[in-house]
């Protein structure tokens, strides 16, 4: 047997049954290129598979065979090899075993004795259904490889150079939504200079490339064009919001809406205070002895109006205070479904830092929801006051 040309396989324990169909089928066989292969019995027919299942296009069996009847080995074929469509062969009206071949998947049944027109017929819509879903794995598995790389390419353009410090610890995890692979969430930390850090969240409405393509943007204009510039002078985050906000504008002005939420904190270790603006994020929460408390400060999403001012507020950081910035994913899990978002603080409590503090948070989160999985793109950004 060729491995590389493609196949179908007859199987039948009657020799001039077997013999029948090859007549009936190798003139069309031979116009598709494929080569027509026999067997038997149900477990000749496992052998050929096992040894070249992947050429596999349609398999035909008949329904009475010793050792293994032919339900049984087309439910096999369809556990091991999902992508053959099979065809089962019958002269018996047995209902019982034909709905047993049906919930196996077979794509058709002939009954014996069979017509030669109808015969070819069912085998060429049973080659067109297995040539179409050929094609539409491949296109998928082209489109999943695509998105795979733009996640690559996203976590490796986003990945921010975490600063070291004695002061102060920073963490940050990612997880986009399962199956795309990339996402609209934005993250970094920066130094702006001595014990002064500059935090930054934000979430590109929308998934997948599309949202991860703004993300880029986002990393390619911020340090470049704005906190570069400030050479040294004193960051704000209100300013740098509105910056942004306008910025964004002139950068989709020819495209549809874009909303991108967004905060911006510096964290200042000689004053120990946090300086923060917020454009739509979810507010952050500060764990301090135990206890959460909810930074309350807001500010409209960037993308709703082109000019838009954004006011500051400033906290106080103690020793040993866990910041924790998130991403709506993380509370929003199951509101597809009509759900409320999360509480933050209660799962922010229950979860203490130390190793592994975001796998645990994003656990906690799921506990709470009930749900086996988020249906958003979740980051989370800590930062412990040491």
């Amino acid at each position: 047997m060729d491995g590389k040309k493609r196949f179908i396989l007859l199987v039948d324990d009657e020799q001039s049954i077997v013999n029948a169909l090859r007549r009936e089928l190798v003139d069309w066989a031979a116009e598709r290129s494929l080569e027509i292969l026999t067997a038997l019995s149900a477990k000749a027919g496992l052998a050929i598979l096992e040894s070249g299942g992947e050429d596999a296009i349609i398999v035909i069996s008949d329904l009475q065979m010793p050792e293994m009847n032919g339900s049984e080995f087309l439910e096999k074929v369809k556990n091991l090899y999902p992508y053959i469509v099979s065809i089962l062969l019958t002269g018996y009206s047995d209902i019982q075993e034909i709905a047993k071949a049906v919930r196996a998947g077979i794509f058709s049944f002939l009954l014996k004795p069979w017509d030669s027109e109808y015969l070819v017929a069912e085998l060429q819509k049973a080659y067109d259904f297995g040539e179409n879903r050929h094609h539409n794995a491949s296109y998928l598995k082209t489109v999943e490889d695509e998105l795979k790389l733009a996640g690559v390419l996203q976590k490796a353009i986003l990945k921010p150079n975490l600063p070291s410090s004695t002061g102060v610890e920073f963490k940050v995890s990612y997880r986009p939504v399962s199956n795309l692979y990339c996402g609209g969430d934005y993250y970094d930390v920066i130094l702006l200079g001595p014990e002064r850090y500059l935090l930054l969240i934000g979430d590109v409405e929308g998934h997948g490339v599309k949202a991860a393509f703004v993300t880029g943007i986002l990393k390619a204009i911020i340090y470049s064009e704005y906190v570069r510039a400030l050479d040294g002078r004193s960051f704000s985050p209100g300013a740098f919001l509105s910056w942004l906000n306008e910025r964004m504008h002139f950068e989709f002005r020819d495209a549809s809406s874009m909303l991108v939420t967004f905060f911006a904190a510096v964290i200042d270790l000689s004053t120990r205070s946090l300086r923060c603006s917020n454009a739509g994020q979810n507010h952050p929460v500060i764990l301090r002895a135990g206890k959460a408390m909810e930074l309350s400060v807001s500010g409209s999403a960037i993308g709703i109006s082109s000019s838009t001012s954004y006011t500051e507020q400033v906290f106080e950081l103690l020793h040993d205070d866990v910041l924790v910035l998130f991403t709506d994913g993380l509370i929003e899990i199951g509101c597809a479904d009509g759900c409320p978002p999360l509480e933050i603080n209660p799962i922010v409590e229950r979860v203490a830092y130390g190793e592994e503090y975001h796998r645990r948070l994003f656990e906690a989160a799921l506990v709470e929801s009930g749900k086996p999985a988020f249906t958003d793109d979740v980051t989370v950004l800590s930062a412990r006051i040491l």
